[in-house]
């Protein structure tokens, strides 16, 4: 095995890197490399000499090179590691990637290169590589040096397998890895003695046709006894919605669902686990719910805490399950991309065949957690009669009837609708902007949804996001919309209050450059641009105004709140349900 006596030199982080990317590469069922002679990509070389079982072949021209990959990915229809140094090296890679490109080959191109501050500064062999294949690759993609991360081998075997994933796509054809470089390239002393062979398992290489792979599938879901299914916030539509009620109840698994995600509402949905936000926060229960298995349904969910949790247990395999074979993988823990749905995914199951005694106690475990954080909400709210945001969230969610829109603006009110809405009998169609997680165009989102649905539907978001797009309310006004807007009016930024630059700044800083407090009224705002507007502070007045507006009309219902109140109400919360699940662990 290939190691360094020097494991703290960029040399020794070079190596590393380069020997968990060419491991994964091998592991994913590449069988060969064509390298061609340089310095820069000195560790990539060692990493491909010293692989077990993995075929390799020296050439002195790249041209040449490329086309002999090219060759022997076509013939063999299995994609093939290209290396090259850095400067003019893979330029002349070019007409062998376009006919790979065209010809629908899957290529692995790698080029070496000068770190990013040698680049446009006249260093020697250095030259812009990241556009060299610009029209040709099906992926691009640069990583950081080495050195920057520790090797970070994690980050090598994720960037192989989805650079694999890429290249065996439905439209196979070459992937191009930038790879920069700092010298020392590589240790001083360097033992070449050879790595194990990688099982060509496959693991990253996406499902085209579920149909083929029914059966080891279906076995493979079969033999597990501590899954968890976990639904992020733009999967599920009316048909997967179905899909994902079925595939739960067929295999008997907890299910972690995002508000976002469509599964949160309705009672038909078994194993749905109420509370996870906070159950997750306690370390304890976090390390004890430890899964084999993670079947995740498109991007990350919006809670912080069960992402933590998703990346906690480095044994535990992850399986993202994606119609369109996307990498929606940011903590680089994906060791199998399923191009596939719920619903089809469902269909693989025999229903015939229970849940396990196991399963069935695994599960147990889980929702005797959520309910017992639950509880502990429902009875901390119940004896604080103030309207803050663990409130108004749960009072949204029970008070808006059945097939109702409820938009959800992104910071604070996505995530008081995760963490404190509880069980709810009657459908309720949630949105979010989940994708770049903006708090711009939530009153044109809105309006937007609104127009496209026949529906009661109301808008929740924060004060910033309201100001964001005050033009969204004059375009109501000049369509005549049907829409409320319930805003968490805390003057300023409410969410930095929870990150660590709260506490460690004066005040005196970080109002003006973090909270930045506006003082403005926005009901009168609201009002000056042609909207009924209130302003509540209390539980019934909130009620009051909301069953009003709920009738038609453009409404705005203003909710002051105090940032420091609602902080300390959320750390009362989060202490007492840790308490609470620290007497009676799962």
């Amino acid at each position: 095995m290939i190691h360094s006596e020097f494991p703290s030199e960029p040399g020794a982080d070079n190596l590393a890197f380069s020997c968990a990317l060419v491991a994964e590469f091998q592991a994913a069922g590449v069988e060969a490399a064509v390298v061609c002679p340089g310095s820069r990509s000195t560790p990539l070389a060692l990493a491909i000499a010293g692989q077990q079982g993995l075929r390799h072949s020296m050439h002195l021209d790249e041209r040449n090179a490329a086309f002999h990959a090219l060759g022997h990915a076509k013939a063999s229809g299995r994609p093939v590691i290209l290396v090259c140094t850095s400067g003019t090296a893979g330029a002349n890679f070019l007409p062998a990637v376009a006919e790979a490109s065209h010809a629908r080959v899957p290529l692995l191109v790698l080029t070496a290169d000068r770190p990013p501050e040698l680049r446009a500064w006249g260093a020697a062999q250095t030259m812009e590589q990241r556009t060299l294949y610009s029209g040709f690759a099906r992926w691009i993609e640069e990583s950081p040096c080495p050195s920057e991360m520790g090797g970070n081998e994690t980050y090598a075997r994720a960037l192989a397998r989805r650079a694999v994933a890429e290249a065996t796509g439905p439209a196979p054809g070459p992937v191009h890895l930038n790879l920069p470089f700092r010298e020392p390239l590589a240790p001083e002393k360097v033992d070449l003695a050879s790595r194990p062979a990688a099982a060509p398992v496959g693991v990253t290489r996406p499902v085209v046709s579920l149909r083929d792979a029914a059966g080891g599938l279906a076995r493979q879901l079969r033999a597990v006894e501590r899954g968890v299914l976990v639904f992020g916030p733009d999967v599920c539509d009316e048909l997967n919605v179905a899909g994902a009620i079925e595939l739960a109840g067929s295999l008997g698994w907890p299910v972690l669902a995002d508000p976002a995600s469509g599964l949160r509402s309705g009672a038909a949905l078994g194993g749905l686990v109420h509370g996870a936000d906070l159950l997750l926060r306690e370390p304890t229960i976090a390390a004890a719910l430890e899964p084999q298995l993670v079947l995740r349904f498109g991007s990350l969910p919006t809670s912080k805490a069960i992402a933590s949790w998703l990346a906690s247990h480095p044994v535990t395999q992850t399986w993202l399950v994606d119609p369109a074979g996307a990498h929606r993988d940011p903590q680089h823990r994906v060791t199998r991309v399923l191009r596939s749905d719920a619903s089809q995914l469902a269909s693989l199951l025999d229903d015939s065949t229970p849940p396990s005694a196991a399963t069935a106690a695994w599960r147990e475990r889980w929702l005797g957690a959520g309910q017992a954080a639950l509880a502990v909400i429902e009875e901390t709210l119940s004896r604080d009669p103030r309207l803050l945001a663990p409130q108004l969230a749960r009072s949204l969610w029970s008070a808006l009837p059945a097939e109702a829109v409820l938009y959800v603006a992104n910071s604070m009110p996505i995530r008081e609708l995760d963490a404190f809405a509880g069980p709810r009998d009657a459908p309720l169609l949630v949105l979010a902007n989940r994708g770049v997680n903006g708090i711009d165009g939530q009153v044109s989102c809105a309006l937007g949804a609104a127009a496209a649905l026949d529906r009661p539907t109301l808008l929740w978001c924060g004060d910033l996001a309201f100001l964001h797009d005050l033009s969204g309310l004059l375009a109501g006004r000049l369509h005549s919309a049907d829409l409320t807007i319930v805003v968490s009016n805390d003057d300023g930024g409410g969410i930095f209050e929870y990150l660590p630059v709260a506490r460690s700044l004066p005040r005196a800083v970080f109002e003006p450059m973090f909270a930045v407090p506006h003082g403005l009224d926005l009901s009168a705002l609201a009002r000056g641009l042609g909207w009924n507007s209130q302003r509540v502070e209390s539980a019934a007045a909130f009620e009051s105004a909301l069953a009003l507006a709920l009738r038609g009309g453009r409404h705005v219902i203003e909710v002051p709140m105090e940032r420091a109140a609602n902080t300390a109400l959320h750390a009362t919360l989060h202490q007492a349900v840790r308490a609470r699940l620290r007497r009676a662990p799962a």
